[in-house]
């Protein structure tokens, strides 16, 4: 998922923020338990307000991503 993420980091960079987390590791198990997270790779979309948007479960392809971003961008 890496290169689809970085990909649309920069496609989108000026619009969203985007912070990895690694699942077993640092502050990862403790953010897995607080959004109920069972599987990865999980992306979260939140609005500017904090709250979750969009759970995006499983690998996803950059076209799938990029078009649930610019639905989201666009009803802002």
């Amino acid at each position: 998922m890496a290169p689809i993420v970085d990909g649309t980091e920069d496609r989108f960079g000026d619009q969203i923020a985007v912070r990895r987390i690694n699942a077993i590791s640092g502050d990862g198990p403790a953010i897995m338990q607080a959004y109920r997270l069972q599987g990865h790779p999980t992306l979260l979309i939140f609005d500017a307000q904090g709250r979750e948007v969009r759970r995006l479960i499983g690998p996803q392809s950059q076209e799938a991503l990029e078009d649930v971003l610019l639905t989201l961008l666009v009803d802002e």
